[in-house]
């Protein structure tokens, strides 16, 4: 079931992406976040985060469909699951030390 891709995104889906971006922006004030984005600081009050917040999951639920997303996907599966090597192995992993 959370291998499912539906038709658009859950309500529990924009929540998440909603409390994620009031996160951020509650990190900087009102004021340097408009000059970052280069806007008014009336615009910021007036944002409709929820909305920005379910553009931000269709956009995610896109890519995971689209060829482009899913060769990156893959890419990171294959870079991303690299284990190092280790450098002891079997009978050779205890050490004797004479003094």
């Amino acid at each position: 079931m959370d291998l499912s891709n539906y038709s658009k995104p859950t309500q529990r889906e924009i929540d998440r992406a909603e409390t994620d971006l009031l996160i951020v922006i509650s990190q900087l004030t009102g004021r340097k976040f408009a000059q970052l984005a280069g806007w008014h600081e009336s615009k910021i009050s007036k944002t409709n985060w929820r909305d920005i917040a379910t553009i931000f999951c269709i956009a995610r639920m896109a890519v995971e469909v689209s060829p482009i997303g899913r060769a990156i996907q893959d890419a990171y599966q294959a870079i991303g699951k690299k284990k190092s090597p280790t450098a002891v192995t079997g009978e050779d992993s205890q050490i004797d030390m004479l003094f």
